[in-house]
């Protein structure tokens, strides 16, 4: 009579073993079918240089962040306003990945360059469910921009555009 008991409990250890294994391998396998796409990119011209920005594709999530900021250009006072923008350049229409602008709010001397980049040295980010579309992504390598656009005592706009360098990163495991 006692063994009827163990062997009861046996079997639902047993069976409950199967069933944590089985969901398991079958978790494991889903995981190990999503694919992501990491992309790192950087580039710089006479007055500016973007390092560090990375793009993370997974299947349902999108990450751009834009990188570090650093000018090196000659150094510019009274600036009223400035924008930083990353975008992709569709059929002659700009496409704005990352978009922020920053104004002085009226302050008499305005922003300098390079100081204001020692303090904002980040382009930011941003995540969506889809920045790209298919058509982006298979051009992104020869398609991403970024501009800085900036105003002199409120009446001179002034600008630069870079070419980003974009690599894809090889994120398959040998198994």
């Amino acid at each position: 009579m006692k063994r009827l008991p163990i062997l009861g409990i046996m079997i639902f250890l047993l069976i409950s073993n199967i069933i944590f294994i089985s969901t398991t391998m079958r978790y494991k396998n889903i995981i190990d079918k999503q694919i992501f796409k990491v992309y790192s990119f950087e580039g710089e011209n006479n007055n500016i240089k973007i390092s560090d920005g990375i793009i993370v594709i997974y299947p349902n999530k999108q990450i751009l962040n834009g990188g570090k900021i650093q000018y090196t250009g000659s150094k510019q006072g009274n600036i009223t306003s400035y924008s930083k923008k990353i975008y992709m350049n569709e059929r002659g229409h700009n496409k704005d990945v990352l978009f922020n602008s920053v104004s002085s709010g009226g302050s008499g001397n305005g922003i300098k360059f390079p100081d204001e980049f020692i303090l904002n040295k980040g382009v930011w980010e941003i995540s969506s469910e889809e920045l790209f579309s298919e058509e982006d992504m298979s051009s992104i390598k020869d398609n991403l921009y970024f501009s800085l656009n900036y105003s002199v005592n409120e009446r001179e706009t002034e600008g630069t555009i870079i070419k980003l360098n974009v690599k894809e990163f090889d994120m398959k495991e040998d198994k």
